[in-house]
């Protein structure tokens, strides 16, 4: 897993990687900057009542809605936009890494409607998760971690997997080494919470776990 998150980050100076990359980071950016501006449009109509400690309080608190949002939705919003990019980011990997006929699986249609599958379970998960985050932060980041950890994986892996397989064989290979690609949905789920370095990470992850279906589908 190492040695494919190495090659992956190798390979993000790479001139084919440049494009998607920064057509990435641009997207992730403008959503998570789209999601700033309706927060605040959101408490500019909040009613204060006439007392000022209203709308501080509002104020700190959707600052602080923000924060849960980047650290949560990192991990969902990854998950959707690899859908769109790994397919491009898939075929510079394995030009440059695993020369061949290019593989005829899933349509971009395919990745994607599979990608907001994904996605969409792991919202709901995030967000029943935050409960947990009041109760206790450190039993709340362990499930987090954990969730994350097993749907990253999945996710990434999949749509990798789903351009050279069937979904049923993808599902199959991806369950013989879950325990190797639960660690590597956890390296992924762990930087998308960091700000900055999260922009980068779908297109981090969509070439790591690239590697690591080559890999594994030659291993059996």
């Amino acid at each position: 897993m190492l040695s494919s998150a190495a090659a992956a980050l190798g390979q993000m100076t790479d001139r084919k990687f440049q494009s998607v990359l920064w057509l990435g980071v641009g997207a992730t950016f403008a959503l998570f900057v789209g999601l700033t501006l309706v927060l605040q449009w959101s408490v500019a109509y909040v009613p204060n009542f006439g007392l000022s400690w209203v709308s501080d309080a509002v104020a700190i608190i959707s600052q602080f809605l923000l924060v849960i949002a980047f650290i949560f939705m990192g991990a969902p919003v990854a998950q959707l936009f690899a859908s769109i990019f790994l397919d491009r980011i898939a075929d510079a990997v394995e030009a440059k890494h695993y020369p061949g006929p290019k593989p005829d699986g899933a349509s971009f249609a395919g990745l994607l409607a599979a990608g907001l599958s994904f996605t969409a379970i792991s919202t709901v998960l995030n967000l029943l998760a935050i409960p947990l985050q009041f109760a206790s932060a450190g039993l709340g980041a362990i499930v987090v971690v954990f969730v994350n950890g097993y749907l990253t994986g999945r996710t990434f892996f999949e749509l990798a997997a789903l351009r050279h397989m069937p979904s049923r064989e993808a599902r199959a290979l991806r369950r013989r080494h879950r325990v190797r690609l639960f660690f590597g949905g956890v390296l992924i789920s762990l930087l998308v919470m960091i700000p900055i370095l999260n922009f980068f990470v779908p297109l981090f992850g969509a070439a790591m776990m690239t590697h690591e279906y080559n890999k594994l589908a030659r291993n059996g």
